[in-house]
């Protein structure tokens, strides 16, 4: 056996200095006997189990494998872990060094050569009991708070089911004593179905029952359009099988097309066959939809590569509507829009002979703009009707629990997301919608979540969140401010969000208790989402980091909280029933803004009976106004005469750039309003630094985030001073 010294300490440094998050702390020790030679070799640890905290382990900067007792769950006793470490062959091991991370009260770090069972007996002895956990967190208002618990597996081999549980044995208790109720993983259909009409649900059944000893409930990803997910009897012995086919290079890949009704028979028993099983589980929180895709959410092929049994499948951002299945799905969407090919070649200006002579093309690669709209209009609307689709045929077995689809992506075309359509599908279903795009960056999590929050306050239907990967204690703190101020009902993070960072569980601790305060937000103001925009051009949204749309959200978001309005919520009355006091356009294209021209009545409409619309001009060669794709700008040029009826159009004369110069004229055109609510004047009045943001609830708070990394000094009305630690929310 080879003891250890400790021979360095940083866990006692306090969160200070730019990297504080980035940095993990941990101790060294160093080898007392003779070095290690080669082979595996068994790491025992034994610490005091003190605040929440998951454990890594190197071995001279190589990662060793935690076997058991790998996290800290706060029962304030002395517990023993137990690693397994195979050294490298170009190792130096004269001279062994171990880094522990996450475990602060270490009492002690010793090796033995081999797979030492009996250190691994002890440590999975002393593994956290359900009777032990300690949760300090107690809402009042309680939500679905959830976190993966390494539950899931490449296969439902008895053998991988065994290594799922052992990882949920450690990570069960590490959840529930940071306050978490629920646990995901992801159901995928040749785990349940792997011989065709014989349905297996073992697998789910134990994660189940094991995360329900520590009282967690289940909220699975539903996955069946997903090519890793596929039974090999589906996709090799049942005829008819086609994948996406994607208009840039012709080639098709294995995740089952929507254009036909190939898949549609065997999904809508899968969705039965689950909803029958689980219906009324008391230990099933609900569901989350994975209806297609690389991953399993709501769009088209995107990014990543979870192939077929494995295998790498051509993926990739684009447009995934190339064959014989998409071409006749549009051209009877076409049909059904424009009934005589007489009314389709006037709008696309070209001859039609026939229907069935269209097919599909690039969008780019047409100077129509109502063709292009047609197509991207179509395509989208496929992937909302496939999505309403599989939340009915979830409902109608699962009756009793709840239903969320998935909405990933920022809402570029290409992934066929309509933020606003596919959170208005689960009204039918009495579902909620989670947005599974949050980043580490607050602003860009409300850029790209304001659309779908918006949308399901007006619809109202349930809101959640999802991060799209990495986080660390920012992005754990930033997401719950996002969903204080959307009054959020359900809150998902990755176990890695928390284990990266030494100061996520301790913020979360201290934060966690705020969720108590959410509430409906008080938006005073509306953007304009540019949904026409995003269908004919690249330039609004399509280039997430050079988005012109988005630069300019991040830029107003610092001044104040507000709305996304989309033209289907302003068709559908929101301008009005929301009362706004402004609708706030964003949009600086040199082409001018294009919206339908149904939606440009509505928004004059509400003019007209008194809002106020704030319209930037361009000092440059660019069009000016609003207009329809055909090019009509009556609208703009009424409001341009001042014939707006009892309200007004307040229009900005703004330079392309400092592009903070026209927010700021923003601000301070829609701080003239008499008709804001005091709460909203606060926001916009309020002195302080970059990097903090303001939202006022309608419980008569504000909620206000430091999201940078030293202390900031927010000042109010009245002289109020409000200081702030780092990366915190306060509420006032």
């Amino acid at each position: 056996m080879v003891n250890f010294e400790k021979i360095e300490d940083n866990y006692a440094l306090t969160g200070q200095g730019r990297d504080f998050l980035y940095n993990r702390k941990g101790a060294r020790f160093r080898s007392l006997s003779s070095p290690v030679k080669s082979g595996v070799y068994t790491i025992g640890l034994e610490f005091f189990d003190g605040a929440p905290n998951f454990a890594v382990v190197r071995v001279n900067g190589r990662q060793a494998a935690g076997v058991a007792g790998c996290t800290c769950c706060n029962t304030g006793k002395v517990r023993r872990s137990a690693f397994l470490y195979t050294p490298g062959g170009d190792e130096d091991l004269t001279e062994i060094n171990i880094d522990v991370y996450g475990l602060p009260g270490i009492r002690r770090v010793f090796m033995t050569e081999g797979r030492d069972e009996q250190i691994i007996l002890d440590a999975k002895a002393d593994r956290v009991t359900p009777s032990q956990v300690k949760s300090p967190l107690k809402l009042q208002r309680p939500l679905q708070l959830i976190m993966s618990v390494g539950a899931d597996s490449p296969s439902n081999t008895p053998e991988d089911l065994e290594k799922a549980l052992e990882n949920m044995r450690e990570q069960l208790p590490y959840a529930k004593s940071m306050g978490f109720g629920g646990f995901e993983s992801y159901v995928k259909w040749n785990f349940i179905e792997y011989e065709r009409g014989v349905y297996d649900w073992s697998y789910y059944d134990a994660v189940i029952e094991l995360a329900s000893e520590f009282g967690m409930k289940w909220f699975p990803l539903i996955i069946g359009g997903s090519a890793y997910a596929l039974p090999e009897w589906f996709r090799e012995e049942v005829p008819g099988f086609r994948g996406f086919i994607c208009l840039e290079h012709g080639i098709e890949n294995n995740v089952p097309t929507i254009f036909n009704e190939h898949q549609t028979p065997y999904i809508v028993n899968y969705l039965h066959e689950f909803g029958r099983h689980y219906e009324g589980n008391k230990n099933v929180y609900g569901v989350r939809l994975g209806p297609t895709g690389n991953y399993g959410e709501s769009q088209y092929p995107a990014s990543g590569n979870w192939g077929y049994k494995g295998q790498t499948e051509h993926i990739h951002i684009g447009w995934w509507a190339d064959g014989d299945d998409a071409n006749a799905s549009f051209s009877k969407w076409l049909r059904e829009k424009y009934l005589t090919t007489e009314k389709l070649s006037e709008a696309w200006g070209e001859e039609i002979s026939s229907f069935k002579e269209v097919s599909t093309f690039l969008p780019y690669q047409t100077s129509s703009l109502r063709k292009r709209k047609d197509f991207v209009d179509w395509y989208m609307k496929e992937m909302t009707d496939w999505c309403n689709r599989w939340a009915v045929w979830m409902r109608d077995e699962l009756k009793s629990h709840d239903i969320y689809q998935s909405a990933g992506g920022w809402g570029f075309c290409e992934a066929g997301t309509d933020f606003t359509d596919q959170t208005v599908g689960m009204v039918a279903v009495g579902g909620g919608i989670r947005a599974t795009n949050e980043d580490e960056s607050y602003e860009l999590n409300f850029a790209i979540t304001r659309m779908l929050s918006s949308a399901a306050r007006f619809y109202k239907v349930p809101f959640g969140s999802e991060p799209a990967g990495y986080g660390t204690a920012r992005g754990i703190v930033n997401r719950l401010y996002n969903i204080i101020v959307n009054n959020g009902e359900h809150l998902f993070y990755y176990g890695g969000n928390f284990h990266c960072c030494d100061e996520s569980e301790a913020l979360w601790c201290k934060y966690a208790p705020l969720l108590d305060e959410r509430c409906v937000p008080i938006t005073d103001i509306a953007v304009f989402y540019p949904d026409t925009m995003t269908k004919i051009t690249d330039s609004s949204i399509r280039w997430l980091d050079g988005s012109s749309f988005f630069s300019q959200v991040f830029s107003l978001r610092r001044k104040t909280d507000y709305d996304f309005c989309s033209e289907r919520m302003i068709s559908d009355g929101a301008l009005e029933i929301n009362g706004y006091k402004a609708l706030v356009f964003l949009m600086r294209n040199h082409d001018g803004d294009y919206i339908e021209k149904d939606v440009l009545d509505v928004i004059d409409s509400y003019v007209r009976n008194g809002g106020v619309v704030v319209y930037p001009l361009l000092r440059s060669n660019a069009a000016m106004g609003p207009r329809t794709p055909e090019g009509d700008t009556s609208v703009f040029e009424r409001w341009r005469a001042g014939d707006t009826g009892r309200g007004k159009v307040i229009f900005i004369n703004a330079l392309r750039e400092p592009l903070d110069a026209f927010i700021d004229d923003v601000a301070d055109t829609v701080s003239k309003l008499s008709t804001l609510s005091p709460l909203t004047r606060e926001m916009l009045d309020a002195n302080k630094p970059r990097g903090v943001y303001i939202s006022a609830l309608k419980s008569g708070k504000l909620v206000l985030y430091n999201d940078l990394m030293t202390s900031a000094t927010v000042e109010l009305s009245g002289g109020v001073q409000i200081e702030m630690e780092p990366i915190s929310i306060e509420i006032v």
